[in-house]
């Protein structure tokens, strides 16, 4: 980590896709400011416009950042949406996903995701092929891009 000014650089990867970009991340008091590519790293590249967008997705006041629950029915002009616990989230997923499992079966259930080279689906791939396998289920949905697939596992 050096410092420039009033400004830590931070060396690390972009996780926007699977192609972990070597980037430098500036962090002014405390705040995610900046992206640049690193250019002393061996597999220096450039960086994208949606890892260049990282502090624009941080501090997004459209970015959800705790769980949120639906109080009126779906169609309502307002939703009621009201935030609640990470515990009280997971209960509710695992209960209806038991739920779903104990009357239909678990192969009823997939996971479907992103493609790992258009998101940052990539960090979690790996996580979520083990809740779906270890739920029961072999029903694992993704696409890839063309410019990607080859480096998708």
């Amino acid at each position: 980590m050096k410092r420039q000014k009033d400004t830590e650089m931070i060396k690390g990867y972009c996780s926007m896709c699977s192609c972990w970009c070597p980037t430098i991340s500036h962090v002014r008091d405390g705040v995610f400011v900046k992206v640049e590519p690193d250019e002393e790293h061996p597999l220096a590249c450039g960086v994208c416009v949606k890892g260049l967008a990282g502090p624009e997705l941080v501090y997004s006041k459209q970015r959800l950042q705790y769980p949120m629950r639906r109080t009126k029915p779906k169609g309502e002009p307002d939703p009621g949406w009201k935030r609640i616990t990470w515990d009280e989230a997971l209960d509710t997923i695992a209960s209806k996903l038991n739920e779903i499992k104990a009357k239909f079966g678990a192969e009823t259930v997939a996971a479907a995701r992103a493609a790992p080279g258009g998101s940052g689906m990539s960090e979690v791939n790996l996580w979520l092929d083990r809740l779906i396998h270890a739920f029961g289920s072999p029903n694992n949905i993704y696409g890839t891009h063309i410019c990607q697939w080859h480096r998708d596992d």
